[in-house]
């Protein structure tokens, strides 16, 4: 083995992965679905007129909250958000973390209304469980205990899982950048104007007539267009980068400016909280605690105006 990589993956798995980055993510995966959950009612994502005439679903599909309690489902709700508020909490990860993928597995599976924001949802969350299953702190904002001696088997799985959650990040930008060369008003720089100006997918009717004078402009909508596809493939470039490389502190922030634009112009909330927390699992800096949340003069300050 090269001795520089051997001398970074020795570094690298004397830090324990499993924080308050980890925790981050988690919070702002399972806000996305409780969002969902409380800003619509089980009529509206469960119809069970539908469920009635699809064909019959797989096994596992059939052991879903939504699906188990397809009679009681104002109750599946209910334990899907009293289960998501305590992940949000963050207490006790080693026992939630299970119970996070299952309720953002079941909402995928039995939800007629999702997007490509609950189908990461459902996979980030199943990856993050062997982080979770290392975790054996009270709740997921408290700092990991300093070793003298790191436990070198745990982190490196912990990191072997972080490594796979970064790929399958990566691949999602990777998809989405491939996907639009494919398309003719992508390459000649129109898709933006036919996105934010769509009667249904578009721009909010007070935002609509500022967002059609700005694309009308064809520098602007052929620079955001173009912008588009070189920002994903950069983010997707991402993976390459050390962990340490500052760059990645750029390219989270231009990433979470991405994705919020799209609120914006688009108002998919749920999508945007699950797209924040893959680029903090894909691009933070596991090794250094995280800014504010470990700051304890911060904290201090924090609970004394609370006090």
């Amino acid at each position: 083995m090269n001795p520089r990589i051997e001398i970074s993956f020795y570094n690298l798995i004397q830090i324990n992965p499993v924080n308050t980055v980890y925790g981050i993510g988690r919070t702002l995966l399972a806000s996305s679905t409780l969002i969902t959950l409380l800003a619509n009612s089980p009529d509206v994502l469960f119809p069970q007129t539908i469920q009635v005439v699809e064909a019959p679903v797989s096994p596992l599909v059939g052991m879903s909250l939504f699906n188990l309690l397809v009679d009681h489902l104002v109750i599946a709700k209910l334990l899907a958000i009293i289960s998501l508020i305590t992940v949000i909490i963050g207490i006790y990860p080693r026992y939630t973390g299970i119970l996070h993928w299952y309720v953002a597995f079941s909402f995928f599976s039995a939800c007629k209304v999702i997007d490509g924001g609950d189908h990461a949802n459902s996979v980030l969350t199943l990856m993050i469980v062997p982080l979770t299953l290392l975790d054996n702190r009270k709740w997921h904002w408290k700092s990991p205990k300093q070793e003298t001696n790191p436990p070198i088997l745990q982190n490196t799985i912990a990191w072997s899982f972080v490594m796979l959650i970064r790929v399958q990040v990566s691949i999602i930008y990777l998809h989405a950048a491939v996907g639009k060369t494919g398309v003719k008003e992508w390459l000649d720089g129109t898709a933006v104007y036919y996105w934010f100006t769509h009667h249904y997918h578009g721009a909010a009717e007070w935002l609509k007539p500022i967002v059609v004078r700005t694309t009308s402009l064809p520098y602007i909508v052929t620079t955001i267009s173009w912008g588009t596809i070189v920002l994903e493939f950069l983010l997707f470039a991402c993976l390459f980068l050390s962990p340490k490389d500052p760059r990645r502190k750029i390219f989270l922030v231009l990433g979470i400016g991405f994705h919020l634009a799209i609120v914006l112009v688009h108002g998919l909330v749920s999508f945007y909280l699950v797209m924040c927390a893959a680029l903090v699992l894909y691009l933070s800096n596991y090794s250094s605690a995280y800014i504010f949340l470990e700051n304890k003069s911060l904290k201090t300050w924090i609970l004394s105006r609370l006090s």
